[in-house]
Parts: structure tokens; C-alpha cells; sequence
């Protein structure tokens, strides 16, 4: 009977003590970059008064961790053909990247929540698998890729100079999605990042086609209903800016530029005025390549046509020249 109490009081103790031991703290909460190392994973910690807030606030400082890892500017060296024929090596903004913003976080797993009773917190570990969210990435790398190359090959099948300056700056605009992708994919797995570098150098390689197809286009202005040579002024100077040359003869150009300004008048003694303009661009065999529309919304009201004009077609010939340099810039990849 005795030895009976005996083992029944040594069970009871036993399992006294293993109800009330201390659960052995996981490894990971003060050691998690060991646990997880960078080499194989992106592994980030939260602390929180809640299990999913714990979760939660791990998972957002992974989204930090993205965000510090990206350049905010992807910048590349490129070769600029000027019209006069020399080469120009100038640096230029491919994009603003926020990683976050363009890509869903993936692959995420968590350790189990942890309570810790003194600091009355709870803490977890998020991380990525850095070999196995590139196989779940890759595709879209790929995709971005392909999609680039088919646009670069488009342009290089164009004859036209105006259109092929074009059609590579569509190809630059999906460059840019493309390097976009890398960068993300170069926080993920850099050595499959670096794969790619042919392409990269693919896409930095754009920028001097656009401009030397640029330089290969002279363009002959004739602005029909202009005043003073208002119109005619600030379209010369934008076209300028824009890296288009013109020619002071329909001979010495290779594309028109054709500009038709309307007064249209409203009323009489006064008149209102509310001016327009319109533009075509075309080859010599009468072919369009670009074409802008702008009207004055605002009404301009004198007693005489001719002070209408003068007041009303400086802010035509700005609306335009803003317009005009804009869309051709995102015409051009920019």
C-alpha cells in the first residue's frame, strides 16, 4: 500500500511539474537570422499584443524591408546620337520604383505565434523562401521580357524614322516595366537576377536608337491663320526642345508639319474668341505619323478680330507648345 502512495505521489509530482514547466522558448525569437538565414530566405520579426497583430506586423516589415532594398531611381548610363552627328554619354531616370506598389508580397510562411509572459507580448517570424518564390516569380519576369523584345523587334522592322522612333519608345516604356520586375526579382534571388544582365543591357541600349532615328527627322512648319508668328514661334522652340530639327524649306525637310489655327468667333461688337489649333504631322508620301488637337477654353473678348488674336494666341501657342512636347515625349519613351 505504502509503495502504491509512494508512485502515485512521484506521478502527481511529475506531473505537476510538466503542467506547470515553462514552454521552451523556439529558437527563432532571439536568433531568427539564424534560424532563417539571409543567404536562403527574407526573414523580418513582429511584436505585437495579439497573435495576428504579431503576424501582421512581421509581414509589414518584410514590405519595409522591400521598399529599402529597391534603388527609388533606376538610373543607367546611355550614348546619345545629337543631330550633329557627335555622341553625348548622359545619365537618365529609367523609372521611379515602388516595388511594393507594383508587386504583391508572395510565398509568405510564418513560424507559430509566440507568448512572451514577461514583456506580455507576442512575437512572429515571417519569411520568404527565397528559391522558391523565384519559381513562383519567374514567369513574370519572363512575361515582361518577352513582351519587351517583341516590342524592340517591332521597331527595328520599321522604315520610317518618325515611326521608329516611336515604336522604340514604346519598346523603352516596356523596358521599363521590365527592369521593374528584376529589380524586385534582384531582392528575391540575385544570382537568377543577374542572368539577365544581356538584357538589361538590352533596354539601356534604347535610348540611343530613339534619339539617332530622332536626328534623322527634319520637319518643314507651315502654320496656316497664324498671328505675328506667334503660333509659329513657340512651335519651332518646342520642337526644338523635343529633339526634332526643322527645315526652312519643304525641300529640306523630310516630314510636314501642317498647322491649321481657328479663330472661332462668337458674336460681334465685341467679339469672343476661343482659338484653336491643329497639327498633323506626315511623311512626304502624305502618310500621318502624329497628330494634336488644343482649343482655348477660356474666352477672350475685344472689338476687332486682330486685338482678339493678339491677346488670345499667346496662351494657344503655350496650351500647344505644352501639349505637344509632352505627348511627344511620351510617344518617345519618356
Amino acid at each position: 500500500m505504502k509503495n502504491k502512495i509512494l508512485l502515485l505521489s512521484i506521478l502527481l509530482l511529475a506531473y505537476s511539474q510538466a503542467f506547470c514547466a515553462k514552454p521552451k522558448e523556439p529558437e527563432w525569437l532571439h536568433n531568427y537570422r539564424t534560424v532563417y538565414p539571409d543567404s536562403e530566405y527574407i526573414v523580418q520579426r513582429g511584436r505585437a499584443d495579439t497573435e495576428e497583430t504579431a503576424k501582421t506586423e512581421a509581414l509589414a516589415q518584410i514590405a519595409r524591408y522591400f521598399k529599402t532594398s529597391v534603388n527609388a531611381r533606376l538610373k543607367t548610363s546611355v550614348q546619345s546620337v545629337t543631330t550633329t552627328g557627335t555622341v553625348d554619354e548622359s545619365t537618365f531616370v529609367v523609372n521611379d520604383v515602388d516595388v511594393i506598389s507594383q508587386v504583391d508580397l508572395f510565398a509568405v510562411e510564418y513560424t507559430d505565434p509566440y507568448y512572451v509572459k514577461k514583456e506580455k507580448k507576442w512575437y512572429c517570424a515571417a519569411f520568404i523562401n527565397r528559391e522558391k518564390a523565384w519559381i513562383q516569380y519567374r514567369p513574370a519576369v519572363e512575361g515582361a521580357r518577352s513582351d519587351f523584345y517583341a516590342m524592340k523587334k517591332n521597331a527595328e522592322r520599321e522604315a520610317d524614322p518618325f515611326s521608329k522612333a516611336a515604336a522604340y519608345g514604346a519598346a523603352l516604356r516596356s523596358g521599363k516595366k521590365f527592369l521593374e520586375k528584376l529589380e524586385y526579382a534582384r531582392i528575391l534571388n540575385a544570382q537568377k537576377e543577374a542572368e539577365y544582365a544581356p538584357d538589361r543591357e538590352s533596354v539601356n541600349e534604347v535610348p540611343s536608337r530613339i534619339s539617332a532615328e530622332k536626328a534623322k527627322c527634319s520637319l518643314y512648319l507651315n502654320v496656316k491663320g497664324d498671328y505675328g508668328n506667334i503660333i509659329s514661334s513657340a512651335l519651332t522652340k518646342m520642337f526644338s526642345e523635343s529633339g526634332l530639327s526643322t527645315a526652312k524649306s519643304a525641300g529640306a525637310a523630310n516630314y510636314n508639319a501642317d498647322v491649321v489655327v481657328e479663330n472661332n468667333v462668337l458674336g460681334e461688337d465685341p467679339i469672343s474668341v476661343y482659338p484653336s489649333l491643329e497639327m498633323k504631322i506626315t511623311t512626304k508620301d502624305g502618310k500621318t505619323v502624329y497628330s494634336h488637337q488644343t482649343k482655348v477654353s477660356a474666352k477672350t473678348v475685344a472689338y476687332t478680330l486682330e486685338n482678339a488674336q493678339k491677346k488670345s494666341y499667346p496662351l494657344l501657342a503655350e496650351l500647344a507648345s505644352k501639349a505637344v512636347l509632352q505627348e511627344l515625349s511620351e510617344l518617345f519613351g519618356n
